[in-house]
């Protein structure tokens, strides 16, 4: 098989997309076959990994980075009409091209912008709700990180189960950074107010990740309990868009308490994930949810929102709570950091779950489902 894979979504600093790519990348780099090929649209500033670069079935095609809509409707039907041999298939997170003389097998990773619109700025929502409703009809095959996402998409759209393909994320090996640059890392976060224990939200913010409700819960776990009054809630992650967690910052948490980070760089990223008191994630919508699985990896404790797709992955190695009920959030917070057996089984169980979600897996999965996509093409020629 020859496959395209819209990789542009590496380096835009769009968090989780970014890991399910690589995951992409580097699962198929383990299941390809000898005789397969494929073509990696990548921006000009991306890092790739280093599996891709130095495996000859990839050939990577640079493009500017550009918005959605010239990325989709001018871009892409650009790379792929210049394109010889012809591939077999295109496969595109979120939607695909305008216009594609190649089939396609879409990646949906949610429905967020049909259940939760309110999150999501107008254009963005009307493009996403258009391009997905269209596009998951016409594509062969359609692919999705969880079964929650499948049934949802399945229910949503009317569509076929047997055209539509679960291929789960994966939990990339952690960046290994060295012993001076974990110390520098570690002034850092002292430097950014963080001196001791953390409890860490890790992702983009934006409304359906629930931030507000973690501080309500984080200043209530502190006021109940005065054994946390040295820890501090540490929120690291990119605005997507809407606001308000600064300001809740100020009314519901003791001063200082609440750390913003901003985006942070690969080490910084494993020093958080590494060292904190436990994740903390009480998102009300996911695909999939990344976040929680890489922090089990590593061994730190996970607080979750019983919600959507996050119980599928988190299992049982996690805590998982309501999101909408703050007192439930702050006693699992509670009872982590002062429980150290539940935090150490804990611990155990979330390494052990997340061991089951390889990127050979992945990439065995995400091939099954490219042959499959190629196969329907082949039949209805």
């Amino acid at each position: 098989m020859r496959v395209v894979l819209d990789a542009t979504g590496l380096g835009s600093g769009a968090g989780g997309d970014e890991t399910m790519l690589t995951g992409v990348l580097e699962g198929l780099a383990v299941a390809a076959e000898a005789d397969d090929a494929f073509v990696v649209v990548a921006a000009t500033d991306a890092d790739l990994p280093a599996v891709v670069m130095s495996d000859p079935r990839f050939e990577v095609h640079r493009v500017a980075r550009r918005s959605g809509p010239v990325h989709f409707g001018a871009v892409m039907p650009r790379v792929l009409s210049g394109l010889v041999p012809r591939p077999d298939l295109v496969f595109s997170p979120t939607h695909g091209p305008v216009r594609s003389p190649i089939p396609l097998a879409l990646m949906v990773q949610d429905l967020s912008f049909v259940h939760r619109p309110q999150d999501y700025p107008l254009p963005t929502r009307l493009r996403l709700q258009w391009a997905v409703r269209a596009q998951v009809r016409s594509a062969p095959v359609v692919l999705t990180v969880s079964e929650h996402a499948r049934g949802d998409l399945i229910e949503t759209y009317g569509l076929d189960p047997a055209r539509v393909f679960r291929v789960y994320n994966a939990a990339l090996s952690s960046v290994p950074v060295e012993a001076a640059d974990m110390e520098a890392q570690r002034g850092w976060l002292l430097d950014a107010g963080v001196p001791g224990p953390f409890f860490l939200y890790l992702g983009n913010l934006h409304p359906r990740k629930n931030v507000v409700r973690a501080i309500e819960a984080f200043g209530l776990a502190r006021a109940t309990n005065p054994s946390l009054v040295d820890h501090r809630l540490v929120i690291a992650g990119g605005r997507w868009w809407g606001s308000g967690e600064q300001e809740a910052a100020k009314r519901l948490a003791d001063p200082d308490s609440v750390v913003f980070l901003g985006r942070v760089d690969e080490a910084q990223r494993e020093l958080l994930l590494s060292s904190a008191v436990a994740l903390v994630y009480p998102s009300l919508f996911e695909g999939f949810g990344l976040p929680p699985l890489e922090a089990m990896s590593r061994g730190t404790p996970v607080v979750a929102a019983r919600a959507t797709s996050i119980p599928e992955v988190v299992g049982d190695g996690g805590l998982l709570v309501d999101p909408l009920n703050t007192a439930e959030l702050a006693e699992a917070l509670i009872s982590v950091a002062t429980d150290p057996v539940l935090a150490s089984d804990l611990a155990e169980r979330g390494r052990r779950r997340a061991a089951s979600f390889s990127v050979e897996a992945t990439g065995e999965a995400l091939r099954a489902s490219f042959a499959a996509a190629i196969d329907l093409g082949e039949r209805a020629d």
